[in-house]
């Protein structure tokens, strides 16, 4: 009986569609495996100083953990490009903590933030320069608590940040990996 039904959730799996991402045929140019790519220089359009170089870092580590591409450094000469542009950072209060009755002058602080992050970022071919993706304004954001004092956010932004790169850099290469254009 167990073998029965066994079988027959196998049939229905192979009946649906149900496919594995990576056993998939993969039609696009840019997926051939030892093909090499570079990061060419992040361009900064936000008001907020360094904040390509943890994206450029976590493009790295993701393009070395999980893609079929080996990186060169920013000079060298290589099939495929990946340009990016930070366009947007911004930090929204959320949250507002009233201030204290006692002194006149205390004024509500923020108790949540929202940072948002919008990138965009295209493929080029290294030899000709075409674009052969285009992934305009993708935007990222997460929400965190405030402590007190809204200066404790301060502390806490280079790791928000690292967290946002982390996440841009994983959707934009598995869009890039399952095919999608």
């Amino acid at each position: 009986m167990h073998r029965l039904l066994f079988l027959l959730f196998l049939v229905t799996l192979v009946g649906c569609g149900y496919q594995r991402l990576d056993r998939r045929p993969r039609s696009s140019a840019w997926m051939v495996k030892g093909e090499t790519i570079r990061i060419a220089s992040f361009r900064n359009h936000t008001p907020r100083l360094g904040l390509e170089e943890p994206f450029r870092k976590a493009l790295e580590n993701r393009i070395v953990a999980a893609s079929p591409w080996t990186l060169l450094p920013q000079s060298g000469a290589s099939r495929w490009v990946l340009q990016a542009t930070l366009e947007k950072y911004e930090l929204r209060p959320l949250g507002l903590s009233l201030g204290n009755a006692q002194s006149k002058g205390s004024a509500g602080t923020a108790s949540r933030v929202e940072v948002v992050i919008v990138v965009s970022v295209q493929l080029l071919n290294g030899q000709t320069g075409a674009v052969a993706i285009s992934r305009p304004k993708l935007t990222f954001s997460n929400q965190y608590r405030i402590d007190q004092n809204f200066a404790s956010f301060d502390n806490r932004e280079l790791q928000v940040v690292e967290t946002l790169a982390d996440d841009f850099a994983e959707s934009f290469l598995t869009q890039l990996l399952e095919g999608s254009d």
